[in-house]
């Protein structure tokens, strides 16, 4: 089944949102599986992220990353972007799941850090926009429109030693080629 991405007329109101929750961890054979969560919203002007991870005191490299293939006359082309627990965060474009080129995001992608600790436990995180005409500038025209679909993933990753991991939301070939469009899953815009 598809997740549903929201079409939105104004800023989101992310608890509002279907969550996408990252559960496979299939290379993990300990018990180091951070739980993550992300939500994905469109409006006319925007691409809006919110992704967090609940992990105590993440390790250097703990990241979120999402990968989202928007260009429908480009089959093979995606907006990477991460989100490390520093707060910073990056945007490339991906080619059958291999950056090809990183993306100065500077005033085009609005990042908002935050950082807490809930019922659930201490997270980390960040809500993101990125407008669609500086997507369509880094990778060609979108269909970000309702009823439109579009192939995508959502992972939690961490390479530091004894705490690496690869977790996604769909399941990916963490073995082989985690990117690229065969270990993706549907979303699709709709308007509620």
């Amino acid at each position: 089944m598809a997740f549903q991405v929201s079409m939105v007329s104004q800023p989101p109101v992310f608890d509002s949102l279907p969550v996408a929750k990252i559960l496979r961890y299939p290379l993990e054979k300990r018990d180091y599986k951070p739980y993550a969560q992300s939500c994905v919203c469109v409006s006319a002007q925007s691409l809006y992220l919110r992704m967090w991870a609940f992990e105590v005191s993440p390790m250097p490299g703990s990241s979120l990353r999402c990968v989202l293939y928007l260009y429908p006359n480009t089959p093979d082309r995606a907006l990477g972007v991460d989100l490390r627990c520093d707060g910073a965060a990056s945007c490339s474009i991906l080619e059958d799941g291999e950056p090809v080129k990183v993306c100065a995001p500077g005033g085009a992608v609005r990042l908002t850090p935050f950082g807490g600790e809930d019922l659930q436990g201490v997270y980390w995180g960040g809500a993101l926009q990125i407008d669609v005409d500086v997507l369509e500038r880094w990778g060609g025209a979108t269909r970000l429109v309702v009823g439109e679909s579009f192939w995508g993933n959502l992972y939690k990753l961490g390479d530091y030693p004894g705490f690496a991991h690869k977790g996604s939301f769909y399941p990916a070939d963490f073995a082989g080629r985690p990117y690229a469009r065969e270990s993706m899953g549907e979303f699709q815009i709709v308007a509620y």
